[in-house]
């Protein structure tokens, strides 16, 4: 019994860390009951993850029953709570989607903690045709198409290719004790509904509908990898966090990668792409939300894949700027630490990154800054205009610009870090203080 399942725990588990993902379910205490058996022979490490969503009245009683297993098994335990109900309402997120990005970033913790080399789920034969249905009747390519894998993300699932009947036998012959999820009966959940109201209606007409399904999806995969293969890679660029696709390669396979590199790897579907082609078409600046946090957006001759900054008042400070006799002084902030020094002839050309000043000319009140609305800057020999213009004159796309450092007094911009600084603290022959100012870029602050 569960012979595929054996199969693949030994060609990918042994002599590994493995956290499985337990709920207390039928499934997943049949995977964690196997992987007992391979614990007790010291096959592998064994522990369990948990995740309390707090959506359900009973969750937490699932939880404890899944402690108190571990507990009389000598497993160790890890749990993580979460309110649902309430980030989703924050995100805009389904709750489905919520819950499942939160056990994607659970779980990834766990690896990168080095506490586990790979997480254990309990996906079968059933729940991976009802993912691919869930995908073509959103409409999805050949990634959407190709369902789940065995192993990938350090993500394993070993009983990909073993059927629910044979999971509920093992249960039954080996009384494992488990807990029933009432939500699991909801159809109004879309995979809930796949998977009481649609797969057995085909099952009826073709009992081995499961099976051909998750066959299609390996084709699927097959015939994915190897198109991603021929895609050319100078389409591709990355910077400041985002994947950029240029103008000319714009299409559903290239949309699909750009999308893969910035970590998106399902919930791609063809309103996805169809929002991405209109783009190609639409002025510079104009974005298109993807879903998911993720944002594309025209810029000039590519499109850029980036995922949005999380919305917060903190985005918003500013540190006061005052120079010491020396002019050597550095100003930590939120974004970078900004380094002043005094400046060594000759002044120009400007090191990378750097920007030479007439220290004299600062005046009092000055501070370090995020940008705010009704900025504005005097560029080098320019004239006086809105911050917002010098920045679209510059192409620096909007993404970037409030991440930006500004040595500013008042609304008066009189440096823009990195980039320019203001015709107003210029350096002339008569110039006595001279100091250059710059951001160790790439260098979080701690």
């Amino acid at each position: 019994m569960l012979e595929n399942a054996k199969q693949l725990i030994e060609r990918y588990a042994l002599n590994k860390r493995v956290a499985a993902a337990v709920s207390g379910g039928e499934d997943s205490m049949a995977l964690l009951a196997l992987l007992l058996r391979y614990r007790d022979e010291k096959k592998l490490d064994l522990l369990v993850a948990n995740v309390e969503h707090g959506i359900r009245p009973c969750s937490a009683q699932d939880s404890e029953f899944v402690r108190g297993f571990c507990a009389r098994h000598g497993v160790e335990f890890v749990c993580k709570t979460a309110d649902i109900p309430a980030m989703s309402a924050r995100t805009g997120r389904g709750e489905e989607c919520e819950a499942h990005f939160f056990r994607r970033d659970f779980f990834s913790e766990l690896i990168e903690s080095g506490k586990a080399d790979m997480v254990a789920t309990a996906h079968h034969t059933r729940d991976n045709a009802e993912t691919v249905l869930l995908h073509l009747f959103r409409g999805c390519g050949l990634k959407g198409l190709s369902g789940m894998s065995v192993f990938g993300g350090g993500i394993f699932r070993p009983f990909l290719t073993t059927e629910k009947e044979e999971i509920c036998e093992f249960i039954k012959q080996n009384a494992i004790p488990f807990v029933t999820d009432e939500t699991n009966a909801i159809t109004d959940y879309a995979r809930n509904y796949i998977r009481h109201e649609i797969l057995p209606r085909i099952r009826e007409r073709f009992p081995s509908a499961e099976k051909a399904i998750c066959r299609t999806a390996e084709f699927a995969r097959e015939a994915d990898e190897l198109i991603a293969g021929q895609l050319k890679e100078e389409a591709f660029s990355e910077r400041d966090g985002a994947v950029l696709l240029k103008n000319e390669f714009v299409s559903p396979h290239y949309i699909f990668e750009a999308l893969r590199r910035l970590g998106v790897v399902s919930d791609v579907y063809c309103a996805t792409v169809d929002s991405v082609m209109r783009l190609k078409n639409r002025k510079s600046g104009a974005r298109a939300y993807l879903g998911n946090g993720v944002i594309a957006c025209n810029e000039y001759d590519a499109i850029a894949f980036y995922r949005a900054a999380e919305k917060d008042a903190e985005k918003s400070w500013e540190v006061p700027f005052e120079l010491s006799a020396s002019l050597n002084c550095e100003f930590i902030t939120p974004a970078k630490k900004v380094k002043v020094e005094r400046a060594k002839k000759p002044y120009f050309p400007n090191e990378k990154g750097s920007l030479a000043f007439d220290a004299n000319k600062i005046p009092r009140g000055c501070v370090l800054r995020s940008r705010r609305e009704g900025d504005r800057f005097t560029p080098y020999s320019g004239g006086s205009k809105k911050l917002k213009e010098y920045l679209i004159d510059k192409k620096l796309p909007a993404r970037l610009r409030d991440a930006l450092i500004l040595l500013a007094c008042g609304g008066e911009v009189l440096a823009v870090l990195g980039m320019e600084i203001s015709d107003k603290i210029k350096l002339t022959e008569r110039s006595e203080n001279v100091a250059r100012i710059s951001a160790e870029i790439g260098e979080d602050c701690e």
